[in-house]
């Protein structure tokens, strides 16, 4: 399989260190990875000069040609300053005709971008705009939605869309038939599959986003279920036909040596895990909702059932599940239901008991122990950040108090302020066991979550949507005894294969990921009393 990916941006910039200074260092990646071509921009032309940056970069990656092709930062003062236009359009002719919009760092929105686009509309550009980090409001969709229709050889690549707006995104597509999506961020469940369905596979281009992620797009490419003809185009075919570039007559990338990573090595291929016990230790019972999801499930009876395809299409042996029912709505009905859908499926799922504050006058230690008495139940599940409720706020004293007198897990939503007393609390309840859900997610996020665990032991760092972070997991191990990680995947909201394969991926040796898949859950639920 040949890859060919969205951008990817090189060089030294003035307000991060770059996951690849040099196009060499960009290269050593791709071909980690099997990639064999990406597309590429300039950190100078984003944070200093779109000018000098896309020129200097034409010099800069010439050397490989045959594997990096050039986009062009582009901003409204180019059209003002003196040459630039004629340079662009110079470029173009020779086909070179794509152009990455960074609004945020820029300083414009989308709209001041059209005098520039009325003067290249005749070269077919082609716009990536990245849609994380609020480079994408809601005003510039709308704008994106407008240009689209006024210029119909225009087209327009929504790269690394999250959750939080890929209704947007989709609207668009549904609007313009020039608008379409990469795949870096999309690790919504059968998110590829859904598009491919509404609006074909030639809409989807292949894309890796930040260092960080390795190849959870490869594996959620490889396991997405389409057909080879729709894989094979998003993996490579679509950006060649967009951009006019011919295929690879073979592979450009180095064949990486994977030999002591064989699950990475066979994940990839979309073969399921074997060999190895998994346990996702967060997961939800997610059926519908009404936070953005798009997701096919009309019931939690359902929704359940495909989790059980899934786990065994990827090979995961157990999920420990959150209700979302009991997350959102009625706490003590929509524990006891995921309790009793579970049972369908014996030996597949443990439970986390959520425990919800606004609702702690229906619970008390007879209601937790009627539930913990039987197999299901084996940790707590907090919600904080959507709940907006501290974790020191007293309704929640009942949780960690019960935890520690039974050494019991409680998984945490660590994303936002309301968890900021988490070192604190956790040294206060010892044997209780504190799972940073998504190690905080964002960079700064897990930033605070990392200097936490540094203060307790008891605090475990959950791998789940570690996408969202800009931090090498893998360069935690220098930091914390591997016995202090677990592996989570936000399962059914988030494509399992998108979170396995951004685990396994990870530049360490599988021998080194083995206990973090089950092993160190397996030892704290033997601490249970």
């Amino acid at each position: 399989m040949n890859y060919f990916s969205t951008p990817q941006v090189i060089g030294r910039g003035a307000y991060a260190v770059p996951d690849f200074p040099t196009p060499e260092s960009l290269i050593a990646h791709l071909d980690y990875l099997g990639i064999d071509r990406s597309l590429v921009y300039s950190v100078v032309a984003q944070d200093y000069s779109p000018v000098c940056g896309n020129q200097e970069l034409i010099a800069a990656i010439e050397p490989y040609r045959d594997r990096l092709k050039p986009v062009f930062v582009l901003t409204p003062s180019d059209y003002f300053e003196e040459g630039t236009l004629a340079w662009l359009k110079e470029q173009a002719t020779r086909g070179n005709r794509s152009y990455a919009l960074r609004l945020k760092m820029s300083r414009f929105p989308l709209r001041l971008i059209e005098r520039l686009l009325s003067e290249l509309h005749e070269f077919h550009p082609v716009f990536f705009i990245d849609r994380v980090d609020n480079n994408l409001t809601s005003a510039d969709f709308e704008q994106m939605g407008v240009l689209a229709g006024r210029y119909p050889k225009a087209y327009f690549v929504i790269c690394r869309q999250l959750w939080t707006s890929l209704a947007e995104t989709v609207d668009l597509m549904w609007r313009y038939k020039n608008i379409g999506v990469d795949t870096s961020y999309l690790h919504i469940r059968r998110s590829i599959e859904m598009i491919v369905r509404e609006f074909g596979a030639d809409r989807l281009y292949f894309g890796i986003g930040h260092l960080s992620q390795y190849g959870a797009a490869i594996g959620a490419l490889a396991h997405a279920e389409i057909t080879p003809e729709q894989r094979e185009m998003i993996a490579h075919g679509n950006l060649e036909n967009l951009l006019g570039i011919a295929p690879a007559t073979g592979k450009l990338a180095h064949e990486p040596d994977l030999a002591d990573k064989p699950l990475w090595n066979s994940f990839r291929q979309g073969k399921p895990l074997s060999g190895v016990k998994v346990i996702d230790i967060h997961t939800h019972l997610a059926g519908p909702n009404t936070r953005g999801w798009m997701l096919p499930e009309p019931h939690p009876s359902k929704a359940i059932g495909e989790m059980v395809r899934v786990m065994d299409r990827y090979g995961v042996s157990q999920s420990v599940l959150i209700a979302n029912r009991a997350l959102f709505s009625d706490l003590v009905r929509g524990n006891r239901e995921a309790e009793e859908l579970a049972g369908r499926f014996p030996g597949r799922f443990k439970g986390y008991f959520v425990m919800n504050p606004w609702h702690r006058d229906e619970v008390d230690e007879n209601i937790i122990d009627e539930f913990f008495r039987r197999d299901y139940f084996i940790g707590f599940k907090l919600l904080p950040g959507y709940w907006l409720v501290r974790i020191d706020d007293p309704r929640y004293t009942i949780v960690y108090e019960y935890a520690e007198k039974h050494h019991l897990p409680i998984l945490i939503h660590t994303w936002t302020k309301e968890i900021e007393p988490l070192a604190e609390i956790a040294r206060r309840y010892p044997h209780a066991k504190f799972i940073a859900g998504h190690t905080g997610c964002s960079t700064a996020g897990s930033e605070h979550i990392i200097a936490d665990a540094e203060k307790a032991d008891n605090i475990y760092l959950d791998f789940t949507a570690w996408f969202c972070s800009t931090t090498k997991w893998f360069e935690l191990f220098k930091r914390f005894d591997k016995s202090r990680f677990l592996f989570g995947s936000d399962a059914a909201l988030h494509n399992e294969s998108y979170e396995l394969a951004c685990f396994l991926s990870q530049p360490v040796p599988d021998a080194e990921l083995f206990p973090i898949l089950a092993e160190n859950f397996e030892r704290i639920l033997a601490d249970r009393r």
